[in-house]
């Protein structure tokens, strides 16, 4: 048996990271929480703002997604000595909220219980969500995070909507979910295929005798509220007979002619009502269907924009519940007044057939809704769409199409729907009204329970909650608003434009300067997951059986602003990475438990080098995340622990475990693999927290380290030098692993032979190749390296079979291996030092 300095560690290849108690305490002392998030120093300020999730259930994959990505860009930043605070934020008002706490049995008829309840549960729901959040590795402020149903949030948001200009309350028409019973927002409509109506209906023309329009809807319901005809005078139209008729319709092939019939000024008969309206020019009509329409101002916001500046009246036909109230056919829902008004202009119907076309859907319940004329509130976007969308000129997205996908969201936006018939919610109120006033007044201390302490009061959209976060949260703790907000790519019709029309509105611009949106979660086959497709799984069972750090790992590798897709193969090939780079930090850690930690300069040009790829990797990576590109700078990383892998540890070896502990060489590869394991242990820090922390407990424990946490560690922590001629040394050895490869090949190739690897191997060179790669020899970890009689570099390297024999000790082949000892001349050496130190 002989002695090396071969040493174990705890550090273990692999873990699930179970127990998470003592590092979540950790990264929840005073001491990391403030150095984090709320003492600044002279440290420069970068701004995440937090998209608040909703407080309603357990988490998921895209919740980690989202989290994740957030935690990742603010831990880059730290690494480069920024003060990049991180306040998480919860979305806790609205329907979902309410439904839940009514199917435990909470009834509205007494509305401040009913809030509370509501309270109680969200914050039961901020509770679960936080927990999660940080068994994830989110390093937020879960301390001080910000919630919109705090008293001071719900009166802070109540006084910024009545200071906004544009406020108006008018009877218009509205999206109306059944279901939520209230208005819904634009961000809160999605556009699904259908199949509905395509019904032409003939209007008669006042004071033209057989002379009717073909007239064109796709919901029948609405003929009641008939008060115009719509036509485009850009389009050409045309009498044609049926034979007992006379019918207007748009000019086909055929009807050359034909001549044009001018329908300016004209008035036609409404089928249902009987009463006369008139026709109207209208540019949002095209050649589907009749290209006559029409017009029903109660059911359409085109059509109300139409309608509008002749004074047509708008009147309420419906009930929240989508049911009718107007004489002769209250109570009927849609269906049962379809079917009414059919057989009423029965004598007036061309004809009825289907349609698929997009139509809206409640983006909570999935189900159709409709238009409804209701008394709302509504912010006048005209002058503030046009502010928001300067704004975005300075804005910087990420991936760039975002940009024409927000911009055209908001050039087709109306009027923004404000208001809510919800208990649930942010005070709406009128400043003309001295109840409001009043009751609002006490929300600031008693909260919602106040608004709603003398029956039920309309409340603002949730989505206003979450769009004046830049001032009630950014402003108020930093004085200015974020750097960069980061979502989903769904959040181009939401937050980001909540967001950027409340800030545009105040007169402040853009709430942020990059926006940056991720894609969606799907499995394997490009499924997203569900419940329904059972391909879903809460995160906190996952985290059950794997590292934190793995699905974190699994979320940067790739590109996040495509889909992301998660399969068995994807995981397996993160787990495989994990390793590798746990792998890299433990050969760190096994062979420095002998190392006293003392500075020693870097002289030898294989550890300069070292040092020099060390420092480009962190440049490398740190460009990578402030461009967002996660991928790039993860693939930085696994590059670097895969070449200090295969080609400097194998270097470094021999003298690590067979030298004499004190030996300078092996000091010297100490040192640097000291500063090797101190630079990763940072850089992989907002991608494995829970292993990088676990590493600098060791570190620090040794004396290498002094903060309480990896989180408080920078990258100006490690000094990391430059030596003369960096650029050259760094070109010699590259091609000394580029021999290397060649050298592995030709082993390769001869192993039907004696030769079984590299340290069987003689290789010859030129005195030129020596005396630019003679440092780097122990690269190639052949049994020799020889210069030849050649002052150039012509010819090519040869490679031949040693005869040497292997020490047994350290198993290089060296012509000094003695035949009574069986070692070299170097172990017999360190192995007598030994001996004579155990005697």
């Amino acid at each position: 048996m002989y002695t090396l300095n071969l040493f174990k560690h705890e550090f273990p290849l692999a873990t699930t990271h179970a127990d998470k108690a003592e590092t979540l305490r950790r990264w929840s002392s005073k001491a990391v929480v403030d150095g984090l998030h709320r003492t600044q120093g002279s440290r420069p300020l970068f701004l995440l703002h937090d998209g608040p999730p909703y407080a309603n259930g357990g988490l998921h994959l895209g919740h980690a997604v989202n989290k994740g990505l957030k935690d990742s860009v603010v831990k880059f930043k730290r690494l480069q000595g920024y003060f990049a605070p991180y306040v998480p934020g919860f979305d806790c008002h609205g329907l979902p909220v309410e439904l839940e706490v009514e199917r435990v049995g909470h009834g509205k008829d007494d509305p401040p219980a009913f809030v509370a309840a509501c309270r109680s549960y969200a914050r039961s729901q901020v509770d679960l969500q936080t927990a999660q959040f940080r068994d994830l590795g989110v390093a937020a402020d879960w301390e001080q995070p910000y919630l919109t149903m705090a008293p001071g949030f719900e009166s802070g948001a109540a006084k910024v909507f009545q200071a906004l200009p544009g406020a108006v309350r008018r009877l218009r028409p509205v999206h109306w979910c059944p279901a939520c019973a209230s208005s819904l927002a634009e961000a809160e409509v999605e556009y699904k295929t259908k199949v509905g109506d395509s019904l032409v209906v003939l209007f008669p023309v006042v004071g033209h005798e057989d002379l009717f329009l073909d007239v064109w809807t796709t919901t029948p319901y609405t003929l009641p509220a008939n008060k115009a005809v719509a036509y485009n005078p850009a389009l050409s139209y045309v009498a044609v007979s049926d034979g007992t008729r006379n019918r207007v319709r748009l000019r086909q092939a055929g009807d050359e002619q034909l001549p044009d019939v001018d329908l300016a000024g004209l008035t036609v008969v409404s089928p249902y009502t009987r009463d006369a309206v008139p026709v109207l020019p209208a540019d949002f009509v095209s050649r589907a269907g009749t290209g006559l329409v029409h017009m029903a101002p109660a059911f359409g916001t085109d059509d109300f924009r139409v309608c509008e500046p002749y004074g047509l009246a708008v009147e309420q036909y419906l009930d929240e519940h989508g049911r009718f109230v107007v004489a002769g056919m209250q109570g009927m829902d849609l269906a049962q007044a379809r079917a009414h008004v059919l057989e009423r202009v029965a004598p007036f119907v061309v004809s009825v057939s289907t349609l698929e076309h997009e139509y809206p859907h409640c983006w909570r319940h999935k189900t159709p809704v409709f238009f409804r004329a209701s008394q709302e509130w509504f912010l006048d976007l005209a002058d503030t769409r046009q502010q928001a969308l300067r704004a975005l000129d300075d804005v910087e997205f990420v991936p760039a199409a975002g940009r024409e996908r927000l911009t055209s969201m908001l050039a087709g936006r109306g009027a923004w729907c404000v208001s809510r018939n919800r208990l649930w919610g942010t005070p709406l109120v009128d400043p003309a009204d001295p109840d409001d006033l009043r009751l609002a007044a006490r929300v600031a201390t008693e909260g919602v329970e106040a608004w709603q302490s003398e029956g039920p009061r309309r409340t603002l959209d949730v989505w206003f909650d979450s769009g004046v976060t830049h001032q009630l949260v950014l402003m108020q703790r930093y004085g200015r608003t974020a750097d960069v907000y980061l979502e989903g790519s769904d959040q181009h019709r939401g937050w980001f434009q909540s967001s950027l029309l409340t800030c545009a509105a105040a007169g402040h611009g853009a709430p942020y300067k990059q926006v940056v949106t991720h894609g969606f979660v799907v499995d394997g086959t490009g499924q997203k997951f569900s419940k329904s497709s059972k391909n879903y799984q809460p995160l906190d069972q996952m985290l059950k059986t794997l590292s934190p750090d793995v699905l974190r790992l699994w979320t940067l590798q790739q590109d996040f602003t495509r889909e992301l897709k998660f399969s068995g193969e994807a995981l397996a090939l993160t787990k495989e990475r994990f390793r590798k780079l746990r792998n890299t930090m433990r050969f760190c850690l096994q062979n420095l438990q002998d190392f006293d930690w003392q500075t020693q300069p870097v002289s030898h040009p294989l550890d300069r080098v070292q040092v020099a790829l060390l420092r480009q990797l962190g440049v490398d990576v740190c460009l990578a995340a402030d461009r967002y590109d996660f991928a790039a700078a993860v693939s930085h990383l696994l590059r670097y622990a895969e070449s200090a892998s295969s080609d400097y540890f194998p270097a470094v070896k021999d003298s690590l475990y067979c030298d004499r502990p004190d030996a300078p060489r092996r000091r010297q590869a100490q040192q640097v693999l000291g500063l090797v394991v101190r630079t990763l242990v940072r850089l992989l820090t907002p991608v494995l927290p829970y292993s990088c922390e676990e590493v600098f407990q060791y570190l620090r424990a040794a004396g290498a380290e002094q903060g309480d946490s990896v989180l408080l560690a920078t990258l100006a922590d490690v000094s990391l030098p430059v030596a003369e001629n960096e650029a050259a040394t760094l070109a010699a050895y590259g091609e000394a692993v580029e021999l290397k490869g060649t050298l592995n090949r030709w082993v390769e190739a001869h192993r039907d032979e004696w030769v079984k690897g590299a340290a069987q191997v003689n290789v010859t060179w030129s005195q030129a190749k020596a005396a630019r790669l003679g440092a780097f020899s122990d690269v190639l970890g052949a049994a020799a390296v020889f210069p030849d009689d050649r002052s150039d570099d012509g010819g090519d390297v040869s490679f031949t079979p040693t005869s040497w024999r292997a020490c047994a000790c350290c198993r290089k082949h060296e012509p000094s291996v003695s035949d009574d000892t069986d070692l070299c001349t170097r172990c017999a050496a360190v192995q007598g030092t030994v001996s004579e130190a155990l005697s």
